[in-house]
């Protein structure tokens, strides 16, 4: 504003898709997963995230960033539709990978945030920002993908 340079920001929430690196839990889960492997889940698991999928994500920036309407606003950018725990989560990823893994429950004591839901109620409204893919849908192109990679 001080500079008049049109400007948006974006908060974006809890991405996951195929390429993603580090320790995000579904990058997590999906390589534990298809490798027989334990998932870890910290303290009782009831943390609820809403998880978007990567070409959702894309679509909310680029939208953004080509749109007169969204300078200098802030969007956030998800998926609420796509909300569960992480327990329910490590449990689909289970299920999805047709895997053996088991769950356990591990202390975690630092501070977590326990409800992670976006408010895409401005994206919608300035954008018409709608994110298209269902977790399932997202969580089955991921773990192909995954699968790919540890197979080759």
């Amino acid at each position: 504003k001080q500079h008049g340079l049109p400007t948006v920001s974006i908060r974006p929430f809890n991405i996951y898709g195929p390429r993603q690196v580090g320790q995000g839990a579904i990058h997590h889960f999906i390589r534990k997963a298809l490798l027989g492997e334990k998932l870890i889940v910290h303290n009782d698991g009831s943390q609820i995230r809403s998880w978007c999928y990567i070409d959702d994500i894309l679509d909310g920036v680029i939208t953004a960033l080509s749109n007169e309407n969204a300078i200098g606003h802030t969007f956030n950018i998800g998926n609420p539709r796509s909300t569960l725990t992480i327990y329910n989560l490590a449990r689909e990823i289970v299920r999805l990978c047709d895997s053996t893994s088991s769950i356990e429950f591990i202390p975690w004591d630092f501070a977590d945030v326990e409800l992670r839901i976006p408010n895409i109620d401005k994206a919608r409204e300035l954008l018409n920002y709608e994110p298209r893919v269902n977790l399932e849908d997202g969580l089955l192109r991921t773990i192909s993908w995954y699968r790919q990679e540890i197979e080759s």
